[in-house]
């Protein structure tokens, strides 16, 4: 991540903080004592003091040492860097290696003025430093965050059967990939992701590195960049873990894993697939405690609530929620089944993958290399009596004509469907070859979905909107009245994006009474 550069002067902390009017100067001369008499800097009597905050202190030395400011809460430091020093040298001199610039060493710095704290690294290192500025609470958070032993570990899935390899490649593999530096490494980004709330971490091949990126809330940010030596060595890694052919690099993979840490437990689905400079691998994070949500926690309106409500109550239909991937509508599913898990009714799932385990409901896991598709699960599961059926996904006509029948035949079948919008789901049931008067006679009720993203409740601004700053859209919604808005602002619980969290949007296509 590209350093904040700010500043341009060499001049004395006090001024530059008077200057940016971040004190006046009677709190600079009250300040001024306060060190004459504890002896503390100035820049921590200043906070002691209560009249600046860490991040007006780092920028003012940023600005008097002419130096980046680097957003440390935001990156995750390269393990090979941090572990050129002692964890008790990074705690005493408030330093922490980051990465490295060609050959130099990148060092982040709670206090930039400590030129003897500089020599020393260089001499300890071997490096030429090139000192960035950190504040003093992202300094200690991630120090905390490294050394304190919190990370996880990888595990295979319980129920996965690893493939016979050439023992030559499996011996050649592993040595690559079990290397501690690889394996910390690893589990630092899975670490990081989780912290973050990421539901997927990307490792994504480039010419001279493999870029990390990790989707929250929708959306990718950079994480860190593995240099060329280590690719091989954390695909392998992966791949291992995932129960895949590590020596099979020409051909898409799957596989799972679970992820364990002191405080959760995290199912792995590994995806690879081969691209002109290597294996982009695509990790997708399922943490169950997403799925428990109830239904009035999806964001649906009364109204919408009602009507879906009202779908679920019926013995027998067909209830489709759409949208792309991504969008929530697994989610809604599970709402919808806590919902209608009760003693007297018997609910049978067929998904790919099982995402939540729910006590009380039989779920079926679909695995295609052995034959055991959706619709051939189907076909069996309505032979056991269900009252309840849901599928995962409808994919082809086979498995939507058969779930179109099952709901016709007394089941309450519900499914999810990849299309832009409630009303497209019947055109596309009829393009997969459906009957129409089937479509008609069973389909209930049809929610279209997308998920926006909130803003973050800690740093978010709010304004006054006047008729004259609205857009059109914003004009018709609003009317010509001012409204108070929030917008997005950006801080260190949200990683400086101004969006924590997200909320389901719903479109109510069909429902019949």
């Amino acid at each position: 991540m590209t350093p904040r550069r700010t500043g341009n002067g060499s001049r004395r902390l006090g001024d530059i903080l008077v200057e940016k009017r971040y004190v006046t100067p009677d709190q600079l001369q009250r300040a001024l004592s306060y060190q004459q008499e504890t002896g503390a800097k100035l820049g921590e009597a200043l906070i002691k003091l209560g009249y600046i905050t860490d991040d007006q202190l780092a920028e003012a030395l940023a600005s008097q040492k002419r130096l980046p400011i680097i957003p440390l809460g935001e990156l995750l430091p390269n393990p090979r860097a941090v572990a050129l020093l002692t964890e008790k040298f990074i705690r005493t001199r408030q330093v922490l290696p980051v990465d490295f610039d060609r050959e130099a060493l990148v060092l982040a710095m709670v206090n930039p003025l400590d030129v003897v704290t500089l020599d020393d690294v260089r001499v300890i290192t071997g490096r030429d430093v090139v000192p960035v500025v950190a504040t003093a609470s992202a300094f200690h958070d991630v120090v905390e965050y490294i050394f304190t032993g919190k990370g996880g570990s990888l595990g295979a899935a319980p129920d996965a059967e690893l493939e016979e390899l050439s023992p030559k490649k499996i011996a050649e593999d592993r040595r690559e990939a079990e290397d501690m530096s690889v394996v910390a490494l690893v589990n630092d980004i899975i670490d990081t992701g989780l912290k973050r709330r990421a539901s997927d971490i990307h490792f994504e091949p480039q010419l001279y590195h493999m870029a990390v990126r990790i989707r929250v809330d929708g959306v990718l940010h950079n994480l860190t960049e593995i240099p060329n030596d280590l690719k091989g060595g954390v695909i392998s890694r992966i791949k291992i873990m995932g129960d895949m052919d590590i020596a099979e690099k020409r051909l898409p993979q799957d596989g799972r894993a679970t992820y364990r840490s002191p405080d959760q437990t995290v199912d792995l689905r590994i995806a690879t697939i081969p691209t002109v400079y290597g294996e982009n691998v695509t990790i997708r994070l399922l943490d169950e405690s997403m799925f428990e949500i109830s239904l009035e926690e999806l964001g649906m309106e009364e109204n919408e609530l009602v009507i879906f409500r009202r779908a679920l109550e019926r013995p027998h239909g067909q209830i489709l929620i759409t949208g792309p991937t991504g969008s929530g509508k697994s989610t809604t599913l599970y709402s919808a089944l806590e919902e209608l898990n009760r003693p007297s009714v018997k609910i049978y799932t067929v998904e790919d993958p099982v995402e939540r385990k729910m006590p009380g409901v039989l779920q079926s896991q679909v695995k295609a290399s052995i034959g055991l598709t959706f619709a051939r699960c189907l076909r069996s599961l309505v032979r056991s009596d269900p009252d309840i059926i849901m599928i995962g996904e409808i994919r082809d006509l086979e498995t939507a004509t058969i779930a179109t029948e099952a709901s016709l035949t007394g089941h309450l079948v519900l499914s999810t469907l990849h299309t832009n919008d409630a009303a497209s789901t019947i055109t596309r049931l009829v393009e997969m070859g459906v009957p129409p008067y089937l479509i008609g006679s069973s389909l209930l009720c049809v929610v279209a979905q997308r998920l926006a993203r909130r803003l973050c409740p800690h740093c978010r601004r709010i304004e006054t909107l006047t008729p004259a700053a609205m857009s059109p859209a914003e004009r018709d919604f609003y009317g010509e009245r001012e409204v108070a808005v929030g917008r997005p602002v950006g801080c260190r619980r949200c990683f400086g994006t101004g969006f924590a969290g997200r909320v389901g949007l719903f479109e109510s296509g069909v429902e019949r009474g």
